[in-house]
């Protein structure tokens, strides 16, 4: 038989061939993924460009050495047997994407997150592996950015909402404490105009049956004389708490320590409401003085301790309290003003807040008949609101009332008047209007409060630019009061120049903290006034304003 021999491949499936490794050698030359072939011992056999610019080996350190070069330590375990299970596997490839997360290791022995894909094949009785490794650090990034987005996305909504469900609460309170003050207002006119009206009648009733009483008349019309006098009285008492609620009662005010009136009260109180409960005094040290009537004090006192009485029928304790208050102590706007507080506490049933509400209406009363008229709290109220004060009640169902009364300090204004006489603090004469130009918001703020606090109406600006732009849109303004150092490129002086050049007929009082600042600056202006330095004065506030509003300009 003759000898066999290969046929020779004809020339134009040589060039085919040729034009196909070039296409693959191409292919391998210009992917961005590295491209790596393993032998069935997981060692390097084929290394591309992508590869080596992924990991950083060059060709010739990489090729022929094992696998495990790429991989970290802590994972080279996991990743043999999931080597394994897919070479004993039927599937002959795997995308990427179906591992949840790879780690892989590049020269310098620093780690990145990858995806792969590999596939097997049998070339000669030889398995063959061929791995597509791709570096996703870049969108594990932007991943991990947009989940931060989303969690600051959150948060921000969130504090949004909880935002707005704070302003939705203070506007339904604002709007429930509105309808309260109304409907308390309508009370007091109701009730003033029917005490006036029923005093008329009463005087007529009480003068003619004193009319009767002067003749001689049988001992039982007598007797029925003074009964019907008796009944005027007690109608001329009743329309006088109608008219401490409606404000219309002339009081008569003096300066009294609060103290000495409740301590001297303590036996007439611990009579009235008997043994069974525990009366207990908690009195400040060094308290204000308030101007009030004295005898209305204490009826409302006593009001308070009688209806605690009757919310504790089985006992209980009662307490009285004093104690200065201001600012934020107060429940309600003081107007920067001090106070007194008085408080009667006890711990009885307690009320709802549907009671609460009502609690200060005249007539309103949870007792039985015969038992009260429900003018107690109503009397307390108007008391406290005609002596330029305020009352309030806190209760729990259960636990216990206390109602709280805040009657002015005595001596507040006479202070101020004499700190403002001290100081020789000018204010406003015409409501001019300051625009303060200040980059930080917290002292922007407090500027703002102290100009408004002098009489002045006040306009702000966060920086140079932004006032410079507000003056130019024809914004009524007669003096600008501005910071010198401030962000945004324009400094205080460079505002000043402005204003003299474009608007001369608008002040100027620049102020700052920071002389060393200040020194490197143009000199002021002669003639422009003094810098108003930081920290500043209420006084030395006012001054600046007033003087440069009046001085006049050579």
């Amino acid at each position: 038989m003759p000898e066999q021999t290969d046929k020779p491949v004809p020339s134009d499936q040589k060039t085919e061939l040729q034009i196909a490794e070039q296409q693959i050698s191409t292919i391998l030359a210009i992917a961005a993924d590295a491209i790596i072939s393993l032998n069935e011992q997981m060692r390097i056999m084929l290394f591309n460009d992508g590869a080596a610019a992924m990991f950083g080996y060059t060709k010739d350190e990489i090729i022929g050495q094992p696998l495990d070069n790429l991989i970290p330590d802590r994972f080279r375990p996991l990743h043999k047997e999931h080597v394994a299970v897919f070479s004993a596997s039927r599937v002959a490839a795997r995308r990427m994407g179906e591992r949840q997360e790879i780690f892989a290791r590049r020269k310098d022995g620093s780690e990145f997150p990858a995806e792969a894909s590999i596939a097997k094949q049998e070339i000669d009785g030889q398995r063959v592996f061929m791995v597509v490794v791709r570096d996703v650090t870049e969108r594990k990034r932007a991943q991990a950015e947009l989940a931060r987005a989303n969690s600051q996305l959150e948060e921000r909504v969130a504090e949004r909402t909880r935002a707005l469900e704070a302003e939705i609460k203070r506007r339904e309170e604002a709007h429930a404490a509105l309808i309260q003050a109304q409907r308390m207002e309508a009370f007091g006119q109701l009730t003033g105009g029917v005490a006036h009206d029923f005093n008329n009648l009463l005087t007529i009733i009480s003068g003619n049956l004193e009319l009767l009483g002067s003749n001689s008349l049988e001992p039982n019309s007598k007797t029925l004389l003074k009964r019907a006098g008796d009944a005027a009285d007690m109608g001329a008492a009743l329309t006088k708490r109608l008219l401490t609620f409606a404000r219309r009662r002339s009081l008569s005010p003096q300066v009294l320590d609060l103290n000495e009136l409740v301590l001297g009260l303590m036996e007439i109180l611990k009579r009235s409401i008997g043994e069974p409960i525990t009366l207990s005094t908690m009195l400040a040290g060094k308290l204000w003085t308030t101007r009030v009537d004295p005898s209305e004090v204490e009826n409302a006192i006593l009001n308070l301790a009688i209806n605690a009485r009757d919310a504790m029928p089985t006992g209980g304790e009662l307490l009285i309290e004093t104690r200065n208050v201001e600012g934020s102590e107060l429940p309600f706007d003081g107007g920067g003003r001090q106070f007194v507080m008085l408080s009667v506490s006890d711990s009885g049933d307690g009320m709802p807040p549907d009671i609460i509400e009502r609690a200060f209406e005249p007539f309103f009363t949870t007792k039985e008949p015969g038992r009260g008229t429900g003018l107690g709290l109503s009397t307390v109220y108007g008391f406290a609101q005609q002596s330029d004060g305020h009352a309030a009640i806190e209760s729990t169902p259960g636990r216990g009332t206390t109602v709280r009364l805040y009657l002015p300090r005595a001596d507040a204004e006479k202070s101020s008047v004499a700190l403002q006489s001290a100081e020789a603090v000018p204010m406003s004469e015409a409501s001019e209007i300051i625009l303060v130009v200040e980059d930080n918001a917290d002292v922007r703020e407090v500027t703002m409060q102290r100009v408004e606090g002098l009489g002045y109406v006040a306009l702000e600006a966060e920086s140079g630019p932004a006032a410079i732009s507000l003056l130019r849109s024809g914004e009524h303004v007669d003096l600008v009061l501005s910071d010198i150092v401030m962000a945004g490129g324009m400094s205080g002086y460079d505002v000043a120049s402005w204003v003299r050049e474009h608007t001369p007929h608008i002040k100027v009082v620049l102020t700052t903290g920071y002389a060393a600042e200040e020194a490197r600056h143009a000199p002021w202006e002669a003639g422009s006034g003094p810098i108003l330095r930081k920290p500043y004065k209420r006084a030395q506030l006012a001054t600046a304003l007033y003087d440069a509003l009046h001085r006049t300009d050579p």
